[in-house]
């Protein structure tokens, strides 16, 4: 039987983590471990030199407090699993990771963890902001971990970005494209007179993104882009000279 690990950035309460579940549970033995509360726009930290309180809520299901999403993988594998896994799952997202957003995303940390450690693995996300169905991003999910696993040999560092809107039309096997944000910081004052500053941002469009993921998820498709784990650019390195 497979074994598979589940994780995700949104915490034990997440809507989209029991449908998981109980999707994936159709096709392997599941593992999960997931942060206490919700830790969105962490990327690939992790953390360092602090001891963390692991509860433990049942058989093979297990909450970190104030874990990123890469320590509750890094923890998995490393600690209690022992590296048996056959693949990693993050998410479901309750909203979507598309263009750069993969580099903020928790989600896409977790699953990219696991990609390093030479297992395939799923960075799964609704479409939709705030999501309140999960049960057809659960199906779609299982079906291509059904593909992936098949295929464990030849793609075990293999990550995969996925977001799946309702009513999907079919697959899309796309590159990232680029979101248009406008960002600025905001600042409160408490009787005290110390200041305080906030990160807030809005999406006001998208660029060229004909052929993206951005593109196929607008147009009803499932995205899935393929994650490179190798950041080098090995053309820049023909090009530098210093």
């Amino acid at each position: 039987m497979y074994k598979i690990l589940i994780s995700n950035d949104d915490g034990i309460k997440s809507p989209g983590l029991n449908p998981l579940i109980k999707e994936l549970s159709k096709i392997g033995k599941i593992y999960t471990i997931v942060p206490k509360s919700q830790m969105s726009g962490t990327g690939h930290s992790i953390t360092l030199e602090k001891y963390k309180k692991i509860d433990k809520i049942k058989r093979n299901f297990y909450v970190i407090r104030n874990g990123t999403p890469v320590d509750c993988v890094k923890y998995g594998l490393i600690f209690f699993l022992k590296n048996k896994i056959d693949l990693v799952v993050s998410g479901i997202n309750t909203c979507p990771n598309l263009g750069q957003d993969v580099i903020y995303s928790g989600t896409v940390g977790a699953a990219r963890e696991g990609a390093l450690n030479g297992i395939p693995s799923l960075a799964v996300s609704a479409a939709e902001v705030g999501a309140i169905e999960y049960s057809h991003s659960a199906i779609a999910t299982r079906e291509i971990a059904e593909v992936i696993l098949k295929r464990n040999r030849s793609l075990k560092n293999i990550c995969l970005n996925i977001n799946i809107p309702v009513n999907y039309k079919g697959i899309k096997i796309v590159p990232l494209g680029l979101n248009d944000y406008v960002e600025k910081v905001k600042t409160i004052i408490d009787k005290r007179g110390d200041s305080f500053y906030k990160l807030s941002g809005k999406y006001t469009s998208a660029y060229n993104n004909r052929k993206t993921d951005i593109h196929a998820v607008s147009r009803g498709y499932i995205s899935v882009t393929p994650l490179q784990l190798n950041q080098t650019n090995y053309e820049l390195i023909k090009r530098i000279k210093l």
